[in-house]
């Protein structure tokens, strides 16, 4: 007889299980394959035609796993080098597409040791409408940094977006391969099925 479906679904649990344990602790991906293997691994717990000594292979890779990925979530440092990795990928991709700005400092008016200069610097300070408009600038230079902060967040929340799609989409193509194949050797075993009664 031919692979069953839920066959196909024990194929797909050991094919991602042995690319994520492979994978560097650090690639940025481990973390989304290790939460669809979760799903995965209770749907295999379900399938009643898996030898003892499979299941006991399967729960011992999970636990390793589950081990592994809360070390990394008790270091958030690790998470954060990583999100910072992703990051400094988005902005080497803006500079490229754009010219980097650089903030020009204004430079901070010096006082003088000369008391009759200091007189007259005295003399020369701004009033109060000054000191209004020197805050309001600053707080549109804030402004302008928290909106390219926040332009600089969407950025990266819509490329880590994309990757996880392309990668669900992988995950999709190599279900439907495995699907083709094993209906492939469900026909091929027939006609050998259908070839040995007739011989």
């Amino acid at each position: 007889m031919g692979l069953s479906r839920r066959s196909v679904t024990e194929v797909q649990f050991r094919g991602l299980l042995s690319k994520t344990l492979e994978m560097e602790n650090g690639h940025w991906r481990k973390v989304h394959y290790y939460e669809h293997l979760l799903k995965l691994h209770e749907e295999v717990k379900m399938i009643p035609g898996i030898s003892a000594d499979d299941r006991v292979s399967y729960d011992k890779s999970m636990k390793e796993l589950i081990d592994l990925m809360e070390n990394l979530k008790e270091n958030p440092s690790h998470i954060a080098d990583l999100m910072k990795k992703r990051r400094q990928m988005v902005e080497e991709e803006q500079k490229l597409r754009s010219p980097h700005k650089v903030p020009i400092n204004r430079a901070l008016p010096t006082r003088s040791s000369d008391p009759e200069v200091e007189d007259e610097e005295e003399e020369e300070s701004p009033d109060v409408a000054e000191v209004i408009r020197m805050h309001k600038e600053k707080q549109a230079k804030l402004a302008d940094q928290m909106l390219h902060m926040t332009k600089n967040l969407k950025q990266v929340s819509i490329a880590a977006r994309d990757i996880i799609t392309q990668d669900n989409k992988a995950l999709s193509d190599i279900q439907d391969t495995v699907e083709k194949n094993s209906s492939k050797l469900t026909r091929e075993t027939a006609k050998l099925e259908k070839y040995n009664k007739s011989s």
